[in-house]
């Protein structure tokens, strides 16, 4: 099912978008509105994104429609039009909106290292976990929905390399380090994926709590080697 048919079989209007990346994510202003006007229609937006998250956490993408989202969020069709004239627009916040929550919950929890800790084990050790947590759950839906949905795929593409570069830039700006390095680059890019990969063997049931452990101890090892951190 493409964008213009999940959006008609929720019964609303597609609407062509043509304007700039930051109106197609905001619906303008209307002059005069108030702070208060202004901060439920924020609220809205945010019930909203966390709807579609829950959803995608816990439903094929294929179940998850307009009007699915709307009931779930206890919004009418025409509010959640409003805000999200298409299904890609929604989606399109939906994973900025998901980027956004998983950079801050990483950089918290990064920045929270316990005194004596050891920061490899830290950063391997927290990312596993949000890597199993709701937002990527919902993550991961999208991706393996992308492979049928052109227009989701490029979004995801586009997305996750902006992903990335701030998620290098925490690590930087918090252990320092040097990723332009190619050796750090390159092990933070094994690193990175081993876990991705490991949190799709997870999510089919492929893989049990002792090879999660061996390859866990394996991507710190590989980290440790390649960027000098292994001391607390």
């Amino acid at each position: 099912m493409n964008a213009a048919e999940r959006l008609d079989e929720a019964g609303l209007t597609i609407v062509a978008t043509t304007t700039s990346r930051t109106a197609r994510l905001r619906r303008p202003r209307e002059p005069g509105a108030s702070r208060n006007q202004l901060a439920k229609s924020d609220a809205m937006r945010t019930q909203i994104l966390e709807t579609v998250i829950d959803c995608l956490a816990e439903r094929p993408y294929s179940e998850v429609s307009a009007a699915l989202v709307a009931k779930q969020a206890g919004v009418s069709r025409g509010g959640l039009q409003y805000h999200f004239p298409t299904w890609l627009a929604l989606m399109r916040s939906a994973v900025e909106f998901l980027h956004t929550r998983r950079l801050d919950l990483f950089r918290t929890d990064l920045s929270a290292l316990p005194e004596g800790a050891n920061v490899i084990d830290h950063v391997i050790d927290t990312h596993w976990r949000h890597l199993n947590e709701r937002e990527f759950r919902a993550y991961q839906e999208m991706v393996l929905a992308a492979r049928s949905q052109p227009e989701l795929a490029a979004l995801l593409a586009s997305q996750y390399s902006a992903f990335l570069h701030e998620w290098h830039e925490i690590a930087r700006t918090t252990f320092k380090w040097n990723y332009t390095d190619p050796d750090v680059a390159r092990a933070g890019n094994i690193a990175h994926y081993i876990l991705e990969g490991m949190a799709y063997g997870n999510l089919g049931g492929q893989l049990g709590a002792a090879e999660i452990d061996q390859l866990l101890a394996y991507t710190k090892q590989v980290l440790r080697d390649q960027t000098g951190s292994g001391a607390a």
